[in-house]
């Protein structure tokens, strides 16, 4: 199986809150800031990088406070095709827990990859999350907040 080494940031703001984010090319569906990592880059690097070209906001402004151990989904065929023409089966992931300070970021409007953004609860994520992906945020929530999502 081929799976994309892939890092995902859960940015949680001063209110408990984490950024979610809609995505362009498939309207409702929301996530958090994501991507591959590059041959020479390691996973903490990956997902500054993700979290600036997916937001806006830059490393300088973001703490990484924790990380998942690794966790993996497979592209329902629909979706392989549309976003990487079957080059991948799925992703393997590393989850970033980041916080956001309080001030002096800025939020970009659009990106690319996302048409909007918004400050949920940790269980709304996990509801809004596309089925696919959904046990990988379960196990690596559960890993970063010590809560359980399942219910």
């Amino acid at each position: 199986m081929n799976l994309r080494q892939n890092a995902a940031a859960v940015i949680e703001n001063s209110e408990g809150l984490i950024l979610a984010c809609e995505r362009r090319n498939i309207r409702g569906a929301w996530q958090v800031p994501q991507g591959g990592i590059d041959e020479d880059e390691g996973a903490e690097d990956a997902v500054l990088r993700e979290v600036r070209e997916e937001t806006g906001i830059e490393s300088k402004f973001l703490k990484i406070i924790a990380k998942s151990s690794k966790v993996s989904y497979l592209f329902p065929r629909s979706v392989s095709w549309k976003t990487n023409k079957g080059k991948y089966d799925g992703q393997e992931q590393v989850y970033f827990h980041l916080k956001i300070a309080d001030s002096g970021w800025k939020l970009a409007e659009e990106t690319e990859e996302f048409v909007a953004f918004e400050w949920i609860t940790k269980r709304e994520m996990i509801e809004r999350i596309v089925p696919f992906k959904k046990d990988c945020y379960i196990k690596a929530f559960k890993e970063l907040f010590g809560e359980d999502y399942e219910n």
